[in-house]
């Protein structure tokens, strides 16, 4: 049987259970060495007892398999020995003289209770272990409830075996020495009963994944009666910051002393909460602060440091042994942030932190994001509404819902969203400027235009309320205005890549094919995952006549973007210019499917038809081309003429 590392030897009892029949003759599964050897004191160094240690051999009971035990639990809940120590002989020293780090130090939202259960279980003294199975079983239990258990420091029973183990529902630890023996009844020293106030500090532990909202409330009480409890503190800022309060999250994380034992955990949450909220300037004194440089708030608040300076190597590194969800909820922000990597990292990162932690509604909200960037739109808009659920007044959900609704072809949505999102806070640029987006989208230019200006008015310094509004003027033949609200975009954030692409594209239609392709060269640099610069670039070099760039720059935005009808159309025109007509029907074929009220592809679809010889096929592309078009269509007249030279063709027999 495996535990961790080792495999150890097992039995079976007459019901088929398994149960450890020896832990000190372990062997080793990586190097298939035995790590006891002939003359040495019996056990393995890391889960040797004081008296193993000793050489005390005849005194052995089954109060060394309960300090075992202790071991593997504290290493299961911390990720780390006891008593580590880079040789197996310091390894025996700390055993015999020193203390372990307390396991909340490391692991601070284990239950002070299971906290108290694995102290027991690595007392020195043998008197003060556990006693029997029993005792131990039901300290375990009342732990698993919320309760306290009944076991002191010192003065804990011995015990006779341990019986298997579920913790928070993770893989079960099954460990067995001896059965007791029915003469020998368990006796453990008894606490006074549980209070009203652990009850309701188990409730809301129960509550944090189904109810934050309602956890939150729960600790306050708990708070109000017990204002010491510096853990339920903590876990009370983070239910709030859960579902953005973020006030009151800071305000909790405040009121715990730096000196606390929670003091370290308190100021990485409170340096987390700016960093998410890009404000390094407010986040770098906390994460600096957090003391402990080889404890886990302390490797998680270098990673966080790292990541804010955009060192994601460095970032990654700090975090490449650390566990816990708070670590995977930094790796998202590292792999959400780095231009270079696939945004199903993110998206795993954000899944394993929200499975095994406290549902964030911002990290659902990233989550959600990170999806409708893998085109997994289903999966966006449950993460989305899962945190408007949480939090309601989380602006950047109804951001990214609208993104999403707008992805589903729901621009109408899109634009409730973000009505809703300025309702929660007018002074928000970005919500403006992504409701002229979904202004102009539905036709109301007007309305986008004042919503464009409302976010320049708001938000000055936010390229993007520019780049948009420079977009508009583009679509409304202002090129010199768009040109200029570009350049302004460029000049607050010269690393924002929609704003080079949205020039490239005003500097096209302006006849500057070679100033429009070095803009959108740097686009791509800069986000090589969005496929719009690459159709554009395609545009740009069509008009340079580099028809073979021009081509590879298509084919990669239908790579990046499958349902990209504007890549699929410019392909099909390609080839159709440059004498590929089946290809060019083909390209025409699929832009129809996903959009069939584009008049100009049905056009040019039974142009090609016609060149090849079909004209029985070109025939209804015509007529379908005048049934979807605008009044004011500028190829009516040639397209009717095209049609009733078909019709003519086809009376005199397809000649």
């Amino acid at each position: 049987m495996r535990t961790g590392p080792y495999e150890t030897h097992a039995e079976l009892d007459r019901e088929g259970r398994p149960h450890l029949a020896d832990f000190g003759l372990a062997k080793s599964v990586a190097t298939g060495s035995r790590l006891t050897r002939t003359g040495q004191a019996l056990g393995t160094p890391a889960y040797m007892s004081p008296e193993q240690a000793r050489g005390e051999i005849s005194k052995l009971t089954s109060a060394a398999d309960v300090w075992s035990l202790g071991c593997v639990l504290y290493e299961t809940l911390t990720g780390r020995s006891p008593f580590e120590a880079d040789s197996d002989a310091a390894v025996v020293g700390n055993a015999l003289l020193a203390e372990p780090p307390r396991l909340r130090t490391l692991r601070w939202d284990v239950p002070a209770g299971l906290e108290r259960v694995v102290t027991v279980c690595l007392a020195k003294r043998v008197p003060d272990r556990y006693r029997d199975a029993a005792t131990l079983r039901d300290d375990l239990d009342r732990v698993q409830r919320g309760e306290r258990p009944r076991a002191r420091l010192p003065g804990g029973p011995r015990w006779k075996a341990v019986i298997p183990v579920l913790l928070g529902g993770a893989a079960a630890v099954v460990i067995v020495a001896r059965w007791p023996r029915a003469d020998s009844p368990a006796r453990v020293p008894v606490d006074a009963a549980p209070s009203a106030v652990q009850a309701l500090a188990a409730k809301a532990r129960a509550l944090r994944q189904s109810d934050p909202q309602r956890a939150a409330k729960i600790l306050r009480e708990v708070l109000e009666r017990e204002p010491a409890r510096d853990a339920l503190r903590v876990e009370r800022g983070l239910l709030l910051w859960a579902v953005g309060q973020n006030a009151e999250a800071r305000e909790e994380w405040g009121r715990v002393a730096p000196t606390s034992t929670e003091g370290p955990w308190a100021r990485l949450f409170l340096g987390l909460e700016a960093l998410w909220r890009l404000d390094a300037k407010r986040a770098r004194p906390h994460l600096v602060a957090v003391p402990g440089a080889t404890g886990r708030a302390g490797s998680l608040a270098r990673a966080a440091v790292l990541a804010m300076d955009e060192d994601w190597a460095g970032a990654r590194e700090a975090l490449r042994d650390v566990e816990g969800w708070e670590a995977h909820l930094i790796r998202g922000y590292v792999e959400d942030r780095d231009e270079a990597v696939h945004p199903s990292l993110a998206e795993r990162e954000y899944g394993i932190a929200l499975a095994s932690g406290i549902p964030f509604a911002w990290a659902l909200n990233n989550r959600g994001a990170a999806r409708r960037n893998l085109g997994d739109l289903a999966g966006s808009m449950a993460d989305l509404d899962r945190a408007l659920d949480l939090a309601p007044r989380l602006v950047e959900a109804w951001n990214n819902r609208a993104a999403t609704r707008r992805e589903l072809g729901d621009p109408a949505g899109a634009l409730a969203d973000l009505t809703r999102a300025l309702e929660v806070d007018p002074r928000d640029g970005k919500s403006w400027s992504n409701r002229g987006n979904a202004k102009q989208a539905l036709g109301d230019i007007a309305g986008a235009v004042a919503d464009f200006d409302r976010a320049v008015e708001m938000s000055p310094r936010l390229a993007v309320a520019w780049s948009n509004r420079g977009n508009l003027k583009r679509g409304l033949g202002d090129l010199a205005g768009a040109v200029a609200d570009l350049d302004r975009a460029l000049e607050l954030d010269p690393r924002y890549a929609g704003a080079w692409s949205n020039r490239g594209l005003a500097k096209l239609e302006s006849g500057d094919a070679a100033g429009a392709a070095a803009d959108l060269d740097r686009a791509i640099e800069l986000d090589p995952r969005d496929p719009k610069p690459w159709n554009t670039r395609g545009n740009a070099r069509r008009e340079l006549r580099d028809f073979a760039g021009a081509r590879a720059d298509y084919d990669r935005a239908l790579e990046l973007h499958p349902r990209y009808v504007k890549a699929w159309y410019n392909r099909a025109v390609l080839r159709q210019t440059r004498g590929d007509l089946a290809g060019a029907v083909s390209d025409y074929d699929r832009a129809l499917e996903l959009d069939p009220r584009d008049a100009d592809a049905w056009n040019n679809r039974g142009t090609s038809k016609w060149a090849l010889g079909d004209i029985a096929g070109a025939l209804p592309d015509y007529q379908k081309a005048l049934e979807v078009a605008p009044p004011a269509w500028p190829h009516r007249d040639p397209v009717e003429k095209n049609l009733a030279n078909a019709l003519k063709r086809l009376a005199e027999g397809g000649k």
